[in-house]
């Protein structure tokens, strides 16, 4: 991860709900995107967690994370 991207995720999850609203809206994530985001950083559900939930691979949810970050860090 590059630290735009680290940055970014300690962003958002220093956020409070209304600026981590804010942040989410702005970066203009996928649905998929935003289901993950939301999951793993404002309900701290973990990687391997939130795969068996959405029946997608743990690979496909670091992925997700990765494109959220990076759209939050373009803000």
């Amino acid at each position: 991860m590059n630290q735009l991207s680290k940055n970014a995720r300690i962003r958002l999850k220093k956020s409070t709900r209304k600026e981590f609203e804010t942040l989410v809206y702005e970066a203009m994530l996928t649905p998929a995107q935003e289901e993950v985001l939301r999951l793993h950083i404002a309900s701290g559900v973990s990687v391997p967690i939130i795969a068996m939930r959405l029946s997608i691979s743990d690979t496909c949810v670091r992925n997700y994370l990765a494109e959220a970050y990076e759209k939050v860090a373009k803000i």
